[in-house]
This record gives structure tokens, C-alpha cells and sequence, in this order.
């Protein structure tokens, strides 16, 4: 299931502060502490764009002082990455970070994957334009799936032409 607590995570909040000024978003920012050593993995969007090495450099070199200044007591190991063309979503936010890609949901109700571009997303669900449902072969211009009906979700990427 996905969750929903990315906006409320302070450390998310002050990654896509920091992301966001060099024209990047923040889809994942996670750490956590093993045998003694401070991991944080940060996954980043570019919107208008392929996320590059450059990017992701940017990224890098921005978060690692800050942190390592903040987490001295410990070892820092950071990983900054893209979220990869079939990216399986973790939390409902992510619906609005994707904007625009297609997409690829399990909903509960109908049984069934639904497929679709990400129209919109609010608080409580998303709406998907040109969505087909995979079972039954139905296709329609949009449909909204609430959050709670959909049981997990990743970017959709096509093979094939």
C-alpha cells in the first residue's frame, strides 16, 4: 500500500527546499542509521527534462556538506539517484511529482491494473487521461481512483512503440 506522509517528513521538506533551487524535485528522501553509519538515499526529479549526471552531482554536492555537518556524530553515506523509467511509487505524493508521465495502477475495486497519464492528483486521489483498464479492455478519457482503492503504482514505460 502506498503511504502518505512524504509532505509531513521534516527531512523531506528541508531536501526539496534544497532541490528545489537548482530546478530539481524531490521524489524520495530516506535515512537511517546501521551499525553506526548514517545512510540518507535522496531520489530526484527534473521536470522538464532526463535527470543527467550533472544533476545529480549538483544534488550531491549540495546535501553532503549540509548533512555531514549535521549528522557528525556519525559516518555519512549518501546516494542521490533518478527515479528510473518504471519506478514503483511508496507514497501518494508522488502522483503530483509525476505530473504528465503515464503511469500504471492496481486498483482494488476493479480487480484489475489501470493504465493512464497522470492528469492531476490532490490530497485524496489522482486522475489518469486515456486510461485503459487492462482486464476488461475498457478504454475512457479520464477516470480518479481515490488512494485508498489503489493497492501499488509505477511509472509506466513503453518498449516498444
Amino acid at each position: 500500500m502506498l503511504t502518505d506522509n512524504a509532505l509531513t517528513d521534516p527531512l523531506y521538506g528541508e531536501i526539496e527546499g534544497l532541490m528545489s533551487a537548482i530546478g530539481l524535485r524531490t521524489v524520495e528522501a530516506v535515512s537511517s542509521v546501521h551499525q553506526g553509519m548514517r545512510s540518507m538515499r535522496v531520489v530526484v526529479y527534473k521536470e522538464d527534462g532526463e535527470v543527467n549526471t550533472d544533476d545529480l552531482a549538483a544534488a550531491y554536492n549540495l546535501i553532503y556538506p549540509r548533512y555531514s555537518i549535521i549528522y557528525s556524530d556519525r559516518d555519512l553515506q549518501l546516494e542521490v539517484s533518478s527515479p528510473g523509467l518504471q519506478r514503483n511509487f511508496k507514497d501518494c505524493m508522488e502522483f503530483s511529482v509525476f505530473t504528465g508521465k503515464s503511469v500504471r495502477v492496481y486498483s482494488v475495486p476493479e480487480s484489475s491494473y489501470i493504465t493512464g497519464r497522470i492528469e492531476s492528483a490532490d490530497s485524496s486521489s489522482v486522475t489518469l487521461s486515456d486510461y485503459l483498464v487492462e482486464d476488461r479492455n475498457e478504454k475512457g478519457d479520464r477516470i480518479t481512483i481515490p488512494f485508498s482503492d489503489i493497492a501499488k503504482a509505477k511509472l509506466e514505460y513503453r518498449w516498444e512503440a
